[in-house]
């Protein structure tokens, strides 16, 4: 694997891994708070980890192309 190639996986990672903190801070505050709805919260999550997979493969196909 090249360097190119390690320091991709590595920023892939690190989008995949805070987006699932955003996320999981997201449901902390739903479960604190309790204001919006369920459907809202999960759409919100949905959004999140959506995000984070798209931005970590455009990482991840940036050499390749």
């Amino acid at each position: 694997m090249s360097e190119g190639e390690l320091y991709r996986l590595q920023r892939a990672v690190e989008r995949l891994m805070s987006g699932h903190r955003e996320a999981l801070g997201v449901i902390d505050q739903e479960v604190e708070d309790q204001e919006s709805s369920a459907e809202e919260t999960l759409a919100e999550v949905q959004d999140i980890l959506s995000g984070a997979y798209e931005d970590a493969l455009s990482i991840l196909e940036e050499g390749g192309a």
